[in-house]
């Protein structure tokens, strides 16, 4: 079967019906299958990951956490990796204020994460510069030759993964053990980006360290924390509280 055969009804128009298009676009179910088939073999080979749901990879828990690769999705066509680890002794909220422990593939969540330098760096967005190499889409399958549009589309997929397998691989080996998670997390907070997104780092960063024994500088860092509402901060405080010390 050849690659439009198997991806025709997955091909749409998105232009108006009088406007003739340049190219088409995959539907959300097409680029679902597009990535499963295409780029989780070679994740599960670089990385040793599994694929968990639409897109997201994971491993097993070690020592309280397992590495997570997953889409940042930029809208609803086009995304970027981003990197990281999920804790099974952090919570994560959900809608109502209530807090639950992430530790099954379904409720997995990616506590604390890295993306490239080329997705915030401000001088590349709206540029054809370094942040293509980066970003995948489903959008722009070349109409003339769907074929090659689809062969194009798969390749740049890979292209995306490999140029950013270094990053990965120097991150978790970076972020093994718990004292270098606390060192990234510092460094990464000298960038005005994961500053940005700091509750995203600093809420880890305390978690880890009641995990660690370091009590008074958890609770200090955990006070730091600026959270949405007095409701949310005491559903995380309880959760807190309850974390007895494992390391």
């Amino acid at each position: 079967m050849t690659l439009l055969e198997k991806y025709q009804k997955f091909l749409v128009n998105s232009f108006r019906p009088e406007v003739q298009p340049l190219h088409l676009n995959l539907t959300a179910e097409g680029w679902k299958i597009l990535i499963r088939e295409n780029l989780t073999p070679i994740i599960e080979d670089k990385l040793q990951m599994k694929q968990i749901n639409d897109y997201i990879w994971a491993d097993a828990y070690q020592n309280g956490k397992r590495r997570v690769l997953s889409f940042f999705l930029l809208n609803d066509a086009s995304a970027t990796f981003k990197w990281g680890w999920n804790f099974d002794f952090i919570p994560k909220k959900y809608s109502g204020g209530k807090m639950v422990w992430a530790r099954t593939d379904k409720s997995i969540y990616t506590h604390i994460y890295e993306v490239s330098p080329d997705f915030y760096n401000s001088e590349l967005i709206g540029k054809c510069t370094a942040r293509d190499k980066i970003i995948m889409s489903r959008h722009s399958v070349d109409i003339k030759n769907l074929e090659k549009g689809l062969e194009d589309k798969i390749t740049h997929h890979k292209e995306v993964f490999y140029h950013l397998l270094p990053l990965m691989k120097e991150y978790y080996c970076s972020t093994d053990s718990y004292e270098q998670l606390l060192k990234r997390i510092d460094y990464d907070m000298e960038n005005s980006y994961y500053r940005f997104i700091g509750a995203v780092s600093l809420l880890p960063k305390a978690f880890i360290e009641k995990r660690m024994g370091l009590q008074e500088k958890a609770m200090q860092d955990f006070e730091e924390i600026e959270f949405r509402n007095e409701k949310i901060k005491n559903a995380y405080l309880k959760k807190f509280l309850s974390l007895e010390e494992v390391l």
